[in-house]
């Protein structure tokens, strides 16, 4: 039984400050007393009454606090707030309350809420009265005198308003399904709860649901915070940038280091050593000693029938010596190998310089055991954008600054449909423009796509959602065209952003700041005399931004997140007062190239040289006084000294012509010394024959030593 008292009509005068409101439920009576903004629970036992509880709430903005009270079933308590600015759809609310867990932030739900709205028929009501049965249904009586009846309604539903055009005054709620996002355990008048994190409700089934269904375990591509509609798949909606990092300049920026720590470089991995080109030239220095040898033994044994074989290579040799310029056929040998190693610099000089602009090299350098080597070199800094710009940049500016944004917002795991969703650009103030959109949904992914221009680079834009559903997570994507013209070039702008908090819902107001700033990249061209290409590109950064409203609900009451049926995400567009300025230009350029190419095979053939005059200033003599050693050891100085000085003069033979002509010269004087001197002696002795009357003879010895 449950009885309710109300003010007699015929009442002469009436005081709404001593105004009592009384309900009762078998044995236990609620009384509201709205002047000290309370309500008694009293308890009857047997012919007397016991105050089991008071509770005295005082909400800031509320003017009348439990000016109506009702059981709603035998646990729970319903009161009516009088609060002007609570809700959009009325004056007035029915908060509901456990009846062992009263306080300010403990409520259960509110009527009306963002499930169970008032429609504009009604125009904001104010609640005079409400009651509510045995069954738990509630009427409602507004200050219009319009009633109002809430059925009670069974698990997986609940009460909705349904839009009628007919002149009544007498509006019935109708039982619906619980929308996607939701669910109902247990009959009552108020709305679906939200599905737990990692649980999902579609909104598609036929029947109610009572429980939330689980997502999938994979935690680590499954998104299923708060009210999830679906399983996302975040591999779907991944953040991306065009945003690279600034390549850096290499350790090595001079040719001549690079060339000399290439061509020397002896690398354990196998790909280094098969392109190595030391280890190649050492091959094929040790193909010339084997060439040396067998030279060696052929002179030694002697055999007539390589001899002429012998001499024509060593001929050939002699031709092909660039280190004794043709005088020693053993320098021959030794040009295969500087050939090799210069024909290797070569090679790596040609693949390098053509490594140019780093923006078109998209192979491995496999010319080089590094094979990420460039022939660039790389600046970066900061420049303010009112310095005045060069004639040859300013195109790139004014292409960027025309450029038009295209921004897309993804509202993901969501039940907002493109109907319930508007745009605008907010002016100063508190003054808008309403912007047109393109709006797509995927209901099987429960995701909402709204795309639009913008109108400028520096502009806040804002998206309202109006419906009882909540948002899983955002993406922010903006898109521009790109555009080319001749040495300038726009580049495309593409990147998303994805924002999330993990297991929670997006919160009902959402600010994200984005600021741009202008990426301007100057490549120099490999020849000095063709142009310096342009190219720019915008480059967006993010704020961390607080997402939910967890934080909120914790502290003043879980009842809250039901409270609005408006959603709004603004997003503010900036733009930083400088630019950021990078600088490729080339390590070496064509001439350059060719100059310290040279330089590079003159210094192999000094090294080869000065190898060749060690040779012959240290090793061949401490050989030869070694080889003496032992042979006059063993009681061969004779003819270790013969063979010595055999050896000496067929080696000097070849590398002092000039001696010998010297030599030679001396020897044909000495012969005509010693022709004169037979001649002058015939002479003489004739003479001392026919004059000599009293001298003994002389001997021609002793002649010959007197003159």
């Amino acid at each position: 039984s449950e009885t309710t008292y109300l003010v007699p009509a015929n009442v002469i005068s009436y005081n709404e400050l001593y105004e009592l409101s009384v309900a009762i439920r078998g044995e236990r009576i609620l009384a509201g007393v709205p002047r000290l903004s309370t309500f008694v629970i009293i308890k009857k036992l047997g012919s007397s009454l016991n105050v089991t509880n008071i509770h005295a709430l005082s909400y800031p903005d509320a003017t009348s606090f439990g000016r109506v009270v009702d059981w709603a079933d035998d646990t729970t308590i319903a009161v009516l707030v009088q609060d002007p600015d609570a809700a959009p759809w009325s004056k007035s609310q029915v908060f509901f309350y456990g009846e062992r867990s009263v306080t300010l932030t403990s409520l259960i739900f509110t009527f009306p809420n963002n499930q169970q709205i008032l429609g504009s028929r009604l125009s904001r009501p104010s609640f005079a009265r409400f009651s509510i049965t045995s069954g738990g249904n509630m009427a409602i009586l507004t200050g219009n005198a319009d009633i109002l009846i809430i059925p009670v309604a069974s698990a997986g539903y609940t009460s909705t308003w349904i839009d009628t055009t007919a002149r009544t005054y007498l509006f019935v709620l109708q039982p619906n399904l619980c929308i996607g996002g939701t669910y109902k355990n247990r009959s009552s008048l108020g709305p679906c709860q939200i599905c737990p994190p990692h649980t999902r409700n579609s909104g598609t089934f036929v029947d109610g649901v009572l429980q939330c269904i689980p997502c999938s375990n994979n935690l680590s591509t499954s998104f299923c915070p708060l009210a999830s509609l679906v399983d996302v798949d975040l591999s779907t909606v991944p953040s991306y940038s065009q945003t690279v990092a600034y390549p850096e300049t290499g350790d090595t920026t001079d040719m001549e280091d690079l060339l000399l720590k290439n061509m020397f470089q002896l690398n354990s991995n196998p790909r280094c050593l098969v392109i190595s080109p030391i280890l190649w030239t050492i091959v094929v220095i040790g193909l010339c000693i084997i060439i040396l040898l067998l030279m060696l033994v052929i002179k030694l044994l002697g055999c007539e029938k390589f001899a002429n074989c012998r001499k024509k290579v060593k001929n050939i040799f002699q031709h092909t010596d660039i280190i004794g310029e043709g005088e020693m056929w053993v320098g021959g040998l030794a040009t295969l190998a500087i050939v090799v190693l210069v024909s290797f610099s070569y090679w790596f000089s040609i693949s390098f310089i053509r490594r140019y602009p780093i923006e078109e090299v998209f192979d491995p350098a496999t010319f080089a055991c590094d094979q990420t080597l460039i022939n660039s070199q790389f600046s970066s800094g900061l420049e303010l954008l009112d310095i005045p710009k060069s004639p040859e940049a300013q195109p790139i500016f004014d292409l960027l600054d025309s450029q038009i944004f295209y921004l897309t917002l993804e509202l993901i795991n969501t039940g907002f449909m493109c109907n319930v969703i508007t745009t605008q650009e907010n002016l100063s103030g508190t003054k808008h423009v309403s912007l047109p959109n393109n709006c797509t949904r995927s209901a099987s992914k429960g995701i909402t796509s709204i795309t639009l221009p913008v109108p400028k680079h520096e502009t806040t834009l804002q998206f309202n959602m109006t419906g009882p559903y909540w948002i899983g997570a955002i993406r922010l994507c903006i898109r521009g065209q790109g555009q080319t013209n001749m040495s300038i070039n726009l580049g495309e702008l593409d990147f998303c952003q994805f924002y999330a908090t993990s297991d929670e819902a997006i919160g009902r107001a959402t600010y994200i700041p984005i600021v741009f700033i202008k990426n301007i990249n100057m490549t120099h061209a490999l020849s000095a005399s063709d142009q310096t290409n342009y190219s720019g590109l915008w480059t967006p950064t993010f704020t961390a931004v607080s997402l939910s409203d967890e934080a909120y609900y914790a502290e003043f009451g879980n009842y809250l997140r039901y409270m609005s049926s408006l959603t709004v995400i603004q997003i503010t567009l900036d733009e930083r007062p400088f630019f950021i300025k990078n600088i490729e230009e080339p390590i070496v350029r064509t001439a350059e190239l060719i100059f310290k190419v040279l330089l590079f095979t003159s210094l192999c053939i000094e090294l080869f040289a000065f190898t060749f005059l060690i040779i012959n200033l240290f090793i061949l003599p401490l050989f030869r006084s070694i080889t003496f050693l032992w042979k006059k050891c063993r009681g061969q100085n004779v003819k270790s000294d013969d063979s010595n000085g055999s050896t000496k003069s067929s080696l000097r033979s070849k590398t002092s012509k000039k001696e010998d002509s010297i030599r030679k010269m001396k020897i044909d004087q000495l012969m005509a010394l010693e022709a004169d001197l037979f001649i002058f002696n015939q002479n003489y002795r004739g003479i001392h024959n026919k004059y000599s009357t009293s001298n003994p003879e002389l001997n021609s010895s002793e002649v010959h030593h007197r003159f």
